[in-house]
């Protein structure tokens, strides 16, 4: 929850807003989940991580909040890789069926 100091200094989830808006870029990519590919809203952190974000319906500060953990690392397990372009799998998951 966002103290009254939070709001005073623009901060949601321990990072300035402004901060968040500059590192997190949205994007939509191919992911392949389940042995199925669709299209997904995906976010790209620091112009280098790649993840899921699975939070489409989130507006406003719960929005930032949710994109802070991103930026903290707590979201690991929705890490993307990109193979082929546009298409991304996830990292620490293993597909059923591919050989790794």
């Amino acid at each position: 929850m966002r103290s009254p100091f939070d709001v005073v200094r623009g901060r949601a989830g321990g990072y300035r807003i402004s901060e968040i808006a500059r590192r997190t870029v949205p994007c939509y990519k191919y992911v392949i989940e389940d042995g199925v590919e669709q299209l997904a809203v995906c976010l790209l952190v620091d112009s280098k991580y790649l993840y899921r974000f699975p939070y489409e319906n989130l507006k406003g500060i719960k929005s930032l909040t949710a994109k802070a953990d991103f930026l903290r690392g707590e979201r690991e397990h929705l890490r993307l890789r990109e193979f082929q372009p546009g298409i991304c799998r996830y990292v620490g998951r293993t597909e059923a069926g591919t050989a790794s």
